[in-house]
């Protein structure tokens, strides 16, 4: 039993940073060691389990079928041991954490400070959001939890709402709808698309269905940075929100070089959540680290609304 949870903890690792060394490296072991438990790993399941890449190793069919439960199975039994000996300050965990592209220019960097000042020995690693790959990092234990918007969750996860922003039209200072735009100007006129999956419909464009109109998207990044400075340098419209408006707009293009208008249509205000899975939900570590994530997110807000948490599939 000792020698098949030593395996298991290795391929844990190996499936966490898709790299021996890496693997080894958070382990505390050596590569060779790592390596030859890989070897056992092997022979036991008559699979070769990781395949080389030119980047480190990538799952086989077999090892991809096999993670879900053996990541689950070996949380629980953290959960289990740890769960009243967990020290912040000698804290060693790796967190994995994907953020949407609107927030992380700032929180990426206050929750890097924040744990690094609280827990000196936990490691982060960020990742970009989009809906789909966040579920999915998360449902295979790759992702520890993510923030972003989410329209729709499994009911397996758990969910915490952050905070409200709104969408608003941004434009160049100057611009011939600056003073006064109705719908039909809107959807009329060029737009760039902001979606961190290259998708061609964003949350703008879900609610403009709804009154069955569509606007005209000329172009589709995937950063709201690039959309803004898109925006100063041209006669271009986009929809970014608020806070990230705000706060980036004398930092990424000339002061006063563009300005933002209220949407010419009746729209939500949207909600940011962090969602991890069940597995995680009592584990100490991640508990603190996810209080520590939130409690940064809304310090930057100003805001001293706290979500509660529910699982997704509950009202």
């Amino acid at each position: 039993m000792r020698l098949d949870l030593n395996l298991v903890s290795v391929l844990e690792a190996i499936m966490l940073e898709g790299n021996v060394t890496r693997a080894a490296t958070s382990l505390g072991m050596s590569q060779p060691a790592v390596s030859n438990a890989l070897r056992r790993a092997r022979r036991l399941t008559g699979d070769e389990l990781f395949l080389r890449v030119a980047d480190g190793v990538r799952p086989t069919s077999r090892m991809i079928a096999m993670w879900p439960e053996l990541h689950r199975s070996l949380a629980t039994i953290r959960t289990s041991i740890a769960s009243h000996r967990f020290d912040v300050a000698s804290n060693a965990t790796t967190f994995r954490l994907a953020i949407t592209d609107s927030i992380a220019a700032e929180a990426v960097c206050n929750i890097t400070l924040e744990l690094r000042a609280a827990s000196p020995s936990a490691r982060i690693a960020f990742a970009l959001h989009t809906n789909a790959d966040s579920i999915e990092g998360i449902e295979r234990g790759t992702l520890d939890c993510a923030i972003g918007m989410f329209p729709a969750l499994p009911r397996s996860l758990n969910v915490q709402g952050l905070f409200t922003d709104k969408y608003v039209c941004i434009m160049k200072k100057g611009h011939r709808l600056s003073r006064n735009m109705s719908l039909d100007d809107f959807v009329e006129s060029p737009h760039v698309l902001v979606t961190p999956s290259g998708q061609e419909l964003g949350v703008v464009d879900g609610w403009l269905s709804l009154q069955g109109r569509r606007r005209n998207v000329i172009a589709i990044v995937n950063h709201f940075a690039d959309a803004m400075k898109i925006v100063a340098e041209s006669d271009l419209l986009s929809c970014v929100p608020s806070r990230f408006f705000t706060r980036n707009q004398n930092v990424l293009v000339a002061p006063d070089h563009i300005v933002a208008r209220d949407l010419p249509f009746e729209a939500e205000n949207i909600l940011y959540k962090m969602v991890w899975h069940e597995r995680a939900h009592a584990h100490p570590a991640h508990q603190w680290f996810r209080a520590l994530v939130a409690d940064a997110c809304r310090a930057q807000k100003g805001s001293g609304n706290r979500g509660t948490v529910r699982r997704a599939g509950k009202a």
